[in-house]
């Protein structure tokens, strides 16, 4: 099976997923989700100069490409997947293109995930890995990512550490973030929107979201900032740059978690292009330009 053939397979299942609710839910993750090995191939491994650690039971690598070009030394991604999958094919070779264009060290976790994990666990994998970054360089030289429930991650990531008074990263990226996926109330005519998104969007439904979230939240409460960042306090986190597709399901959402931060006064530049689906910046490569803008907030 050739590399966008194995992308396309993890999309479709991705819609096939969370098209479904409850226990449905549950039972199709647990099927098609599990075993199977890691999606990063020896040759990219080897590209990447990869090394591969361990926290608590869960993997997580490092990955290095030349000596940093700017500012960032290093960069905590976390991946997409719905909260249900470790990562795949596109992220492992988005966090190739982050290596080889910003010449920074990639700390990538396969960190916990629903529903034999939950949210909470996730984020203390990730601020272990923070803080164990902060031992190395300075929060200025650091910068934080992430696609789809990865994005969400990244905020909350980015709220404990306000919480604990840590030097914040340089910068907040986010490709169509999973960071508001609470049932923010809706408008009519933002409704009727959001019903004409899901009918376009291939890749994500939304229709699972509130089993998603029950599962994620684990022992916290699903409004709780940290598994469901839109209800934090936004204000004094890095600069965001926060990417959708015009045609994704979840655009509604970003979009009102965009509207939040910048009522409380938080810097954010939200790039939307029409026609295009969820993750696009990290799934197709002629999405030049939003790429550039990434590596040029990180040099």
């Amino acid at each position: 099976m050739t590399e966008a053939e194995l992308v396309k397979k993890r999309q479709e299942l991705v819609h096939h997923m969370f098209s479904s609710t409850g226990d449905e839910f549950v039972r199709i993750v647990l099927e098609n989700c599990r075993g199977g090995g890691s999606a990063l191939s020896p040759e990219m491994a080897e590209r990447m100069n990869a090394e591969e650690f361990d926290w608590n039971g869960f993997q997580w690598f490092k990955f290095h490409i030349g000596e940093p070009r700017g500012k960032t030394r290093k960069i905590l991604y976390l991946h997409g997947g719905g909260w249900v999958m470790n990562s795949g094919l596109a992220q492992f070779a988005f966090a190739e293109y982050l290596a080889r264009e910003t010449g920074a060290e990639i700390w990538f976790p396969e960190y916990p995930i629903i529903p034999e994990h939950n949210g909470k666990e996730a984020l203390d994998m990730s601020m272990a890995l923070y803080r164990d970054m902060l031992k190395e360089c300075p929060g200025e030289a650091i910068a934080l990512g992430g696609d789809s429930a990865g994005g969400g991650l990244a905020v909350s990531v980015a709220l404990q550490i306000k919480a604990e008074g840590l030097p914040q990263p340089n910068n907040l990226f986010l490709i169509s973030p999973g960071c508001n996926c609470g049932g923010t109330p809706r408008n009519d005519e933002e409704q009727d929107y959001e019903n004409l998104l899901l009918e376009r969007d291939p890749i994500v439904s939304t229709r699972a979201f509130p089993t998603a979230l029950k599962l994620w939240s684990g022992p916290l409460e699903t409004d709780d900032w940290r598994v469901n960042p839109m209800t934090g306090d936004l204000k004094g986190l890095p600069p965001m740059l926060v990417f959708a597709g015009g045609h994704e399901a979840m655009e509604m959402g970003i979009r009102q978690f965009v509207e939040e931060a910048i009522r409380q006064d938080e810097d954010v530049v939200y790039y939307v292009k029409n026609g295009e689906g969820h993750a696009y910046v990290m799934y197709y490569d002629y999405a030049v330009e939003e790429r550039k803008l990434i590596v040029s907030r990180l040099l």
